[in-house]
């Protein structure tokens, strides 16, 4: 028999029970459908914060405080000052932008609107071009802003929201710390970082932030360079300037492509763990291929003793049950990248904001590994259905 017969015979075989074969797929239904939709989404998820991540800039590095003597989960008081970035600027052989932030959180009120938890970051006139980080409606902080200390802020894009829902905010006076300032400009989205809203904050001059707050310390100085492959040799070079003045373990110097690779490993590892977690059900679905092929083989006995009988070989009645079993599994994989397909409409529909893409790479990866399942579990019983002696076949009742 060719290839095509066994495919024949096979496809007979399945539709002559039907509701036998539709519940021996459910398994492997469940377990592609599993696979499909929980790598497109831990893949769908790396991606946006991939893109997170690289609209922070992709030529952009940061000096941070070091941390703490409690380990990696604590933090130690801030040495940074603005001397710090002002040598950067000046003493690196790059044609670095040098943009140092002081960050607080503060309530900010408007009227009876207010807004809790706000991060209140203290800012130079050139961190927009540091950050690519720029205002959709008026401008940002001026140098004569920082010079005289002005109580000007450029809102984030949640904080707007949540104090002036009409959108009408440029002009007025909102209440920062126990202090009006006037609202000069709105910032374009930047979304959600890991758990932090980038939008849920407003920038006010540097000097003014540290008047406010009673401190000189720096938060974080960012560097910005002109080409990504000149980001090491900056890095070094602020590591060595900084370094002349306070311990090299009392700060560190972190670029956005260590963040990318940090969050991409993570990514990785979350994927192939969901992927697993539903290899189990694949697998599972497999055991049922193959406890029903064996009961089918106990039940066309005679068959097969009649087929041998009239000259087919061993490896002919292989073949025809493990075709079997692939087609089972196969259709049980086709079955669950359908629902996959109708999961991921029903989820886009359900929550806007998460429109979730079916990968083709998770797809492929169903349907190979349910074709293996049912080869892996299909073997045995078509091993033992080939192996039967024809007389006690025939005998069988």
């Amino acid at each position: 028999m060719t290839l095509l017969e066994h495919a024949q015979v096979s496809l007979e075989a399945v539709v002559a029970n039907k509701l036998r074969s539709t519940l021996t797929t459910l398994g492997v239904t469940i377990g592609s459908t599993a696979i499909i939709l929980l790598i497109s989404i831990s893949i769908g998820a790396s991606h946006e914060v991939t893109k997170l991540v690289e609209g922070l800039g992709s030529n952009l590095f940061m000096v941070a405080p070091g941390r703490g003597k409690g380990g990696p989960l604590t933090a130690s008081p801030s040495l940074l000052r603005l001397s710090h970035a002002e040598r950067i600027q000046k003493e690196t052989s790059f044609h670095v932008v040098v943009s140092p932030v002081l960050n607080n959180l503060a309530a900010v009120r408007y009227g009876r609107e207010a807004k809790a938890g706000v991060i209140v970051s203290g800012a130079l006139p050139n961190f927009p071009e540091a950050r690519s980080w720029r205002p959709t409606q008026g401008t940002f902080l001026k140098k004569s802003d920082l010079e005289l200390a002005r109580r000007v802020a450029a809102l984030g894009r949640t904080v707007e929201t949540a104090l002036f829902p009409s959108g009408d905010s440029l002009g007025k006076d909102v209440v920062v710390a126990g202090e009006k300032f006037r609202v000069i400009g709105v910032m374009e989205s930047k979304g959600q970082l890991f758990d932090i809203d980038m939008d849920n904050q407003i920038f006010i001059p540097l000097t003014t932030a540290q008047r406010i707050f009673g401190t000189s310390a720096l938060s974080f100085i960012f560097v910005a360079v002109p080409k990504p492959d000149d980001i090491p040799a900056a890095m070094a070079e602020a590591k060595r300037i900084v370094g002349q003045t306070i311990l090299p373990e009392q700060f560190s110097v972190k670029s956005q492509g260590e963040t990318l690779e940090t969050v991409q490993s993570i990514s990785l590892i979350f994927t192939a763990m969901l992927g697993s977690v539903a290899g189990v059900s694949l697998l599972v679905g497999g055991i049922g291929i193959m406890n029903i092929m064996i009961v089918s083989v106990t039940e066309r006995t005679r068959e097969i003793g009649l087929r041998k009988a009239l000259g087919a070989r061993e490896p002919d009645i292989l073949i025809q049950f493990l075709s079997e079993a692939v087609l089972l599994s196969f259709m049980g994989g086709c079955f669950g990248v359908t629902l996959a397909y109708i999961g991921s409409v029903v989820v886009s529909k359900a929550s806007p904001t998460f429109a979730l893409s079916i990968s083709t790479f998770a797809v492929g990866l169903a349907l190979i590994f349910s074709i293996a399942v049912g080869t892996f579990f299909g073997v045995y019983p078509a091993y033992r259905a080939a192996r039967m002696d024809p007389i006690e076949a025939l005998r069988h009742d």
